[in-house]
């Protein structure tokens, strides 16, 4: 008997239609029977994804105990391209059963396969995940702008995320019976790290006294009731995290236990307990946690508790889980423009020479096109434009690179749009943009969070946080090079500044790898004619970078410049950047995602 998914039966149906206009029972049972299949095949290659993924995911443990960080790496990529290789190969196999169908007889079996898929999934613990599955396979079959409530899992109203009690599901808890040291002591000991611990009656008092102080000035508490922690370890590049909440009376406070891995054994490198430091942890500058979880839903609901602020997208997107981060953005643009009524309008901020960016005031995200032409300073093609952002997306981002989501056949109201931006859009994006009388349909569109931009936060800022932000840039280049990152654009223009005080970088079109730099000093001129040409008198290769140069990025207010130039005055230097090159091949930093004071003081 031939598979529902053949579709002899459907050309023959399609024949009878033709003819007859009318649908057998028997039609009918064959058309249910190969929606069943459909639904059966996404939910398959759905099961293979979620299996693969946490396969991949619990090698951190072993990864972080051995300090393997280099294979940790390369088991991030491959986790970061599992969900699109499922997706194809899951339309592989059901796009032969659907190909030659006339539209309407195709869109009737996809929302029968719906249906039943939604039957299928409904008792899964990431039932979530299945349905951004779904519509992922939805959108590479049918072509589709902005949003089809038939064929896609649609839902722009409130999220319930699930109930994570105390001491159920996915939390531990732990009751103060004694002192807060022995309390500590007795989380510390109900994990298992894969490594034994350097000292942990050192680790427990350092924790102890930290939380005691912690409450003394902000409950006036001195010591914590009970503490929920999370029963998966987070594990992300060198690090691994125990995450938790103390709780007395009705008040809830964060606890983040950052790990390292020793030869001598496992040490607690500090404890944070504020939102802010938390957030930091969860921030959309960072790479993605490895959770081995099969509830990721109860995790995000027991981070939000500690974080409320973040929104569930990020977070989706911190614990590794990408593809659905992109789904709650998406929900969340959509939800917020049936409760706002402000437009859409160019970005604060000096225009870009390759992305238009737009943005929602009432909204922390920002909207970037790519511009149909770019000027010929801009040696770059729109296709190598999108492999920088892929390179963003796959790159340990250390904190400074700002991640992005990449968006296809997006359509707004164009009511919401200003004059000056749709007239922008439709002059400098047609490629990207179809403007109709009701509709703008962004067809490639990537979002980024909005932060302030450094060259305006140094004009309108106080003194002080001008200060701070002028020698953190200097840090964010550095952190960059030291992650084999050279941002090639060094204009403070395309440098933001996040809520938290952090520069970070945003403009990806000149980024490159620093080892595919080569910097150079510039060569004495030979004669005057030679000092004051305007083109240089010495050969220049393509990848050649000259940092003495660098001067004329550095624009800074003069209170600031003298710090800047104290401080990272060596990154006008060939010799600097010549020395980070080297330093990464040796061996790659570590980054810390929280300041270096509250570090504890290990010997």
């Amino acid at each position: 008997m031939p598979s529902a998914l053949s579709p002899s039966w459907l050309r023959r149906r399609a024949r009878s239609q033709n003819v007859q206009g009318v649908v057998s029972i028997q039609e009918f049972g064959e058309a249910e029977r190969t929606a069943k299949d459909i639904a059966e095949q996404v939910a398959k290659f759905f099961s293979q994804f979620r299996s693969d993924f946490l396969d991949v995911t619990q090698r951190a443990r072993e990864n972080f105990a051995n300090q393997e960080f280099a294979q940790h790496q390369i088991n991030s990529q491959i986790r970061l391209l599992l969900h699109r290789q499922l997706v194809n190969q899951c339309v592989e196999v059901i796009n032969p059963a659907l190909e030659d169908l006339e539209e309407s007889m195709k869109r009737e079996l996809w929302v029968s396969a719906r249906r039943i898929f939604a039957q299928a999934i409904a008792w899964r613990s990431d039932s979530e995940l299945a349905e951004t599955f779904f519509n992922s396979v939805t959108r590479r079959l049918f072509t589709l702008v902005g949003f089809d409530d038939d064929l896609e899992f649609r839902w722009f109203g409130g999220i319930a995320l699930p109930v994570v009690d105390p001491g159920q599901g996915e939390v531990l808890t732990f009751r103060l019976r004694t002192t807060t040291e022995k309390l500590i002591q007795a989380v510390l000991e109900a994990f298992d790290i894969g490594q034994d611990w350097q000292n942990l009656q050192r680790d427990s008092a350092n924790i102890a006294s930290a939380i005691e102080k912690h409450l003394s000035e902000t409950w006036e508490a001195t010591m914590p009731v009970e503490i929920d922690v999370l029963k998966p370890v987070f594990y992300r590049n060198r690090g691994a995290y125990l995450v938790g909440r103390i709780r007395y009376l009705t008040r809830v406070s964060p606890l983040i236990i950052p790990l390292r891995a020793t030869d001598s054994g496992v040490v607690c490198d500090a404890v944070l307990l504020t939102e802010n430091l938390t957030s930091r942890i969860f921030g959309f500058t960072r790479s993605y946690f490895h959770v081995n979880t099969k509830e990721p839903g109860a995790i995000v609901a027991f981070i939000k508790t500690l974080i409320p602020l973040k929104p569930v997208a990020e977070l989706y997107t911190a614990i590794g889980y990408s593809a659905h981060g992109k789904t709650s953005l998406f929900r969340a643009i959509y939800r917020h423009l049936s409760n706002s009524t402000d437009r859409f309008e160019a970005a604060r901020g000096i225009p870009g020479m390759v992305m238009t960016v737009f943005t929602l005031p009432s909204f922390g995200v920002v909207f970037k096109v790519i511009k149909d032409t770019f000027p010929p300073s801009k040696k770059i093609t729109r296709s190598q434009v999108m492999d920088k952002y892929k390179m963003v997306f796959a790159h340990d981002r250390v904190g400074r690179m700002v991640d992005a989501q990449v968006f296809e056949d997006l359509a707004f109201p164009r009511e919401r749009f200003s004059d000056e931006l749709l007239q922008e859009l439709a002059l400098e994006a047609s490629r990207s943009i179809t403007i109709t009388d009701t509709d703008v349909i962004i067809h490639h569109l990537y979002t980024e969070r909005r932060v302030y931009p450094l060259d305006l936060y140094l004009q309108e800022m106080p003194e002080n946080l001008v200060l701070s932000a002028t020698l953190d840039y200097g840090h964010a280049i550095k952190d960059l090079c030291a992650a084999n990152i050279f941002p090639g654009d060094l204009f403070t223009k395309n440098f933001g500044v996040t809520r938290h005080g952090s520069v970070v970088f945003y403009d990806y079109d000149e980024l490159t790898l620093l080892q595919d730099v080569t910097f150079r000093a510039i060569p004495e001129a030979r004669s005057f004619e030679d000092e004051m040409s305007s083109q240089p008198w010495f050969a220049v290769g393509a990848n050649d970078v000259f940092p003495e140069e660098f001067k004329k990025f550095f624009r800074f207010p003069d209170a600031a410049r003298d710090a800047f130039d104290n401080v990272h005055g060596d990154l006008c230097e060939p010799e600097t950047w010549i020395e980070m090159q080297s330093q990464h091949e040796i061996e790659a930093p570590e980054f810390f995602p929280y300041p270096e004071e509250v570090r504890f003081d290990i010997p």
